[in-house]
């Protein structure tokens, strides 16, 4: 049923075109991660994938890309839902991550959203910066903690950093035994979650599996493979979401192709 904006909804017209990325960041988790593992804690990370994963999975919106670090997820949209009206773009995002993300950690959460609209050409450039700040993100915050090791206050350790370079907080790191570049790759580069096609041979097997198959194209068509049947038919193809704990560099070579190969295929 389509309903009409009341006039007095400011935003209720806007509307924003595609491709765009909408990214949720939690609100007030500093409160809600005090008794976390410092400087990482692989449960939180493992629920904020599971957010994303399922949005891409289940939220019908059809998202291409999830990028997910600290407490933000980008998420690629190739066409934008509800016909690019930006308020409830930006309001299902985040109430469906928050209901996701609640329960996941057991405890009622709350994220914010806001939409970017890019040109084609700005999508690897977009995810590449995002992962950078998540390189700067683990530098601070594995050099924040390390002086908390040290006996400094929090605020004394913040003011120290702040006098810092990014590779002078590196190097007293790795002084203390600590080579940031060893540590694990979600914690430099983020998660990367992303939704790839597949043959149906290859979907058949997975599904055998009992892996992520997400979708199939031509929705309401037999799978059997009785007489009669097309070649192109033979070769519809159905989605698989794949799960990257160990990223590439997004400005790497392979990083770009990934990234490309995934937006050219949708």
């Amino acid at each position: 049923m389509t309903r009409r904006a009341d006039g007095r909804e400011v935003y209720a017209d806007l509307r924003v075109r595609a491709p765009l990325v909408v990214r949720a960041d939690g609100r007030g988790f500093g409160t809600l991660l005090r008794e976390a593992k410092k400087p990482y804690d692989i449960d939180f990370a493992k629920a904020m994938a599971r957010a994303a994963r399922v949005f891409v999975e289940e939220s019908g919106l059809a998202p291409s890309i999830a990028f997910t670090f600290s407490d933000e997820i980008s998420i690629l949209f190739p066409e934008a839902p509800f016909n690019g009206r930006l308020e409830k773009i930006d309001s299902v995002v985040a109430g469906t991550l928050s209901g996701l993300l609640s329960i996941n950690l057991g405890k009622a959460v709350a994220m914010d959203a806001r939409s970017i609209p890019l040109c084609p050409g700005e999508i690897v450039e977009y995810f590449a910066g995002r992962q950078e700040e998540a390189w700067r993100n683990h530098v601070f915050s594995c050099g924040f903690y390390a002086l908390i090791d040290d006996g400094l206050a929090p605020d004394e350790a913040m003011g120290r950093l702040r006098g810092m370079k990014e590779a002078d907080i590196h190097e007293m790191l790795f002084q203390r035994g600590t080579n940031l570049a060893k540590r694990p790759a979600w914690q430099r580069r983020g998660i990367l979650i992303r939704r790839m096609r597949m043959e149906e041979e290859e979907a058949d097997a997975v599904e055998g599996k009992g892996e992520g198959e997400v979708g199939e194209e031509g929705a309401g068509k037999g799978r059997g493979k009785g007489r009669g049947r097309g070649k192109d038919e033979m070769r519809r193809k159905r989605w698989r979401v794949i799960e990257d704990w160990e990223p590439p560099l997004f400005r790497s070579e392979e990083g770009r192709r990934l990234l490309d190969g995934t937006i050219r295929d949708l």
